[in-house]
């Protein structure tokens, strides 16, 4: 931040829980844009499938209609990068808050039976012991010089110490305040990009170039002398059952995935994330080693090098997902759902939609079709979103004895 320095009245003023509020508001519009945006190229090819519209015309609609899709879908996932800003900014901001307030009340508490005075707490957090020892010598008779001094000595220790923990929490806000202002402001330039890249409403003149397609990034070593595990069918597209979490961000739709086996389950995508790289291009045709007890096992070691707490990684919840989500496919994606129609499908072990996986995924370990990376990125998101991967919708439903439903 530029400007004074964060008083203690300043933090008090803050309320963070409206930025949820615009980040509600900020999901709404998204997942308002695709669907628009789907039922307008719906709408032009069933003029074409009716027969009511043909020709050079007819095809130079559904060609333009093509072209919006992309740059509004490239709009879409930069304000779902701007809405996951707004929602990680929030707790960040709380504790600071909590924190200042905090500081500054318990130097400010006299404990009963005590009749000293409180200290004096300053905006700028330092804290002034005076009125305390104004009280101390107009009780000086009660006392001899050694227990006079120990008290005066006290009192100021005791002063400064409030000090220090209040002007750090101050600082601490400081900088909280600049992270929140320096994530927004660089989720808001990917909004701004995909918006100038729209051209004019009408004729599409002078809009951005189409990016060109991202090359499909070499899959991510194998786990050290570990077998490799029976590969799973390739999912074909026949949706039947339940959406992901990235549906209420983008205006129904339903899905799953249909493998080999016997087994079928849900699937759609994380949603929320940040527009911060690349689109990952369609799944390698290669299928990696290992199995996903295998790809858990590294993906928690990467997350507990990052500072994750061990027990804050389950295994067992991870798994479910996978199960459900992909069938313990990386190569998974979902061509189908509402979110495919808006032009960012799921991918995955774990379905995240590019965006997503963008703002989650850890240094070194960007490439969505790699199973661990796409573990990491996807638990990140669990755990930033719900809390905890126990609070996963799905996860949660089936540790009450139901069914898994989709995020």
């Amino acid at each position: 931040m530029s400007g004074a320095a964060l008083t203690i009245g300043d933090v008090e003023k803050w309320d963070p829980d409206k930025l949820n509020t615009a980040a509600t508001a900020v999901g709404k519009l998204s997942g308002d844009l695709d669907q628009a945006v789907i039922t307008a190229v719906n709408s032009t090819q069933k003029l074409g499938q009716d027969q009511k519209w043909g020709g050079g015309a007819a095809q130079a609609a559904d060609g333009r209609m093509q072209v919006e899709k992309g740059r509004a879908s490239t709009v879409s996932q930069a304000i779902l990068g701007l809405q996951t800003a707004l929602n990680q900014q929030v707790e960040n901001l709380k504790n600071a808050k909590i924190a200042v307030l905090q500081m500054r009340d318990q130097a400010t508490f006299v404990p009963a039976p005590s009749l000293m005075p409180a200290f004096e707490v300053n905006p700028d957090g330092t804290v002034n012991p005076q009125k305390r020892l104004d009280w101390l010598d107009q009780h000086r008779d009660k006392l001899n010089d050694i227990e006079y001094t120990a008290k005066t000595t006290e009192i100021k220790t005791d002063a400064a110490t409030h000090e220090w923990a209040i002007v750090n929490a101050l600082k601490n806000a400081q900088t909280v305040a600049d992270s929140a202002i320096t994530a927004l402001n660089g989720a808001k330039a990917p909004v701004d990009a995909a918006f100038a890249g729209l051209g004019d409403p009408v004729t599409g003149a002078g809009a951005a170039p189409p990016a060109p397609p991202a090359p499909t990034a070499p899959a991510a070593a194998a786990p050290p002398a570990a077998p490799t595990a029976t590969p799973v069918a390739r999912h074909s597209g026949n949706p039947a059952s339940s959406s992901l979490m990235g549906n209420s961000h983008h205006g129904g739709g339903t899905s799953s995935y249909s493998g080999g086996g016997t087994s079928s389950y849900s699937g759609g995508s994380y949603g929320g994330g940040s527009y911060n790289g690349p689109t990952s291009g369609p799944p390698p045709t290669a299928h990696p080693s290992g199995d996903v007890q295998q790809w858990i096992a590294q993906a928690k070691q990467i997350l507990i090098e990052m500072g994750y707490p061990p027990e804050s990684i389950d295994e067992n919840a991870i798994a479910l997902i996978i199960e459900h989500e992909s069938g313990g496919d990386p190569n998974a994606i979902n061509n189908w759902d509402s979110n495919a129609a808006a032009g960012h499908p799921s991918k995955g072990l774990m379905q995240c939609i590019d965006s997503t996986f963008n703002a989650h995924a850890a240094p070194g370990h960007t490439d969505i079709w790699n199973p661990v990376d796409n573990i990491v990125a996807a638990t990140r998101y669990s755990i930033d979103r719900y809390g905890s991967l126990d609070n996963v919708p799905g996860v949660s439903a089936v540790s009450g004895g139901g069914g898994y439903v989709g995020y």
